[in-house]
């Protein structure tokens, strides 16, 4: 990873209520159509933003991989699925940057503003992308990298999309599909080929 990582210090604003309304996660998964049995593989959980509604979601016939380089943050994952009797459900995963550590390849997997984080792009997502079934989508939320706000990382760090979009191409994934979550927020997701 590189110098630009998120503090885990202010893991708290992860899941601030102005952050969960822009991003309604339980309704974002179901919108891409995550259903109960499924396998959903959530890259960056953080804290579980997503990890948690995908949980309640995938029911007890499915599974969550909750992915992470930060161990504090997925501390606070697990002692919320926990909390939630939902611990059976999710598994946490302490990652290095290229080392995607999974069991099942995924129905649908989310990589959630942290793209920007890592240097060797390509090999990164190839590496996780081996663990997405042929069909399956897959969605990434990041910061507009034309927008230098005091959200967020510094505009430099941002991930275009354009840069996105030839990754994800080069990376087989096909049917882009972009859309702004906010004026600060873009969402992008295809199908693996």
């Amino acid at each position: 990873m590189t110098d630009h990582k998120f503090n885990p210090a202010k893991r708290a604003k992860l899941l601030a209520k102005s952050r969960l309304e822009i991003l309604q996660p339980f309704n974002l998964l179901k919108r891409f159509n995550l259903q109960a049995g499924d396998i959903f593989i959530d890259v960056g959980a953080g804290n579980g933003a997503f990890a948690i509604p995908a949980a309640k979601i995938v029911g007890r016939t499915g599974f969550v991989y909750a992915v992470d380089v930060e161990i504090k943050m997925l501390l606070d994952l697990k002692y919320r699925a926990q909390q939630l009797d939902l611990s059976n459900r999710i598994e946490i995963i302490k990652s290095q940057e290229n080392d995607a550590n999974l069991r099942q390849p995924a129905d649908l997997m989310l990589f959630s503003y942290m793209l920007h984080e890592v240097d060797n792009k390509f090999i990164f997502l190839e590496n996780y992308f081996r663990f997405l079934k042929t069909g399956a989508r897959v969605i990434f939320i990041e910061w507009q990298a034309d927008v230098d706000d005091k959200a967020g990382p510094p505009a430099s760090h941002r991930v275009a999309r354009s840069e996105l979009k030839e990754l994800l191409k080069d990376n087989n994934i096909t049917d882009l599909e972009t859309e702004e979550l906010s004026s600060e927020i873009y969402l992008m997701t295809g199908l693996k080929k």
